[in-house]
């Protein structure tokens, strides 16, 4: 493919992206993709054969950017500290949206998993991804003594994400950042309990 034909598709696929993530993937029409992208009709299907094979390809996309983006933002002196500000990098992310949409991977999960399982195979290997780099941090937390030992740090990575998404959903609903902060206000005051 072309530079051109590249720089095409990437902004169809970052454009599409916007429009599932308000109004998810059945809800979002062809000729609303065209209208969005300014691509004609036949440009769009030289790129994606059908709708459900531009839906995967924003998901594959969305998954490749989110999974270098994430290692990237546990930066911090501790374990502990390294999870907050990695979960202060998806807030900030949420904020400048101001939560319209939500997050692309919790929408998509709750509209398409139970009925398609192409797409619930690329969330669950978000989910999966993301829940392993967490608990990598939990682990070191429990090895520097951090955390009490006896915690699974499988199920404990599993409620970060939970919560980070329950917190995202009740923003999305509210348009107010503070019910995601209350949500990780109390998870902090969870994980440094254990401590």
């Amino acid at each position: 493919m072309t530079t051109k034909g590249n720089k095409t598709r990437d902004s169809i696929l970052k454009t599409t992206r916007e429009l599932y993530v308000k109004k998810g993937f059945q809800n979002t029409s062809i000729s609303e993709v065209i209208s969005a992208t300014g691509v004609k009709k036949g440009n769009l299907y030289y790129h994606f054969e059908s709708k459900e094979a531009l839906g995967l390809a924003v998901l594959i996309d969305a998954k490749t950017e989110f999974l270098e983006l994430i290692p990237r933002s546990f930066k911090g002196k501790t374990p502990i500290q390294k999870i907050k500000n990695s979960i202060k990098t998806i807030f900030e992310m949420m904020e400048k949206t101001n939560f319209v949409g939500g997050c692309l991977f919790g929408n998509t999960a709750l509209e398409m998993s139970d009925n398609n399982p192409r797409f619930s195979c690329i969330i669950k290997e978000v989910f999966t991804n993301w829940w392993g780099l967490i608990e990598e941090q939990l682990i070191e937390a429990q090895m520097l003594g951090f955390l009490d030992k006896t915690l699974s740090t499988t199920k404990i990575a599993k409620l970060i994400i939970a919560s980070i998404e329950g917190g995202i959903m009740l923003s999305r609903v509210s348009k107010n950042k503070n019910d995601f902060e209350d949500c990780m206000e109390a998870l902090e005051i969870y994980l440094v309990s254990y401590q």
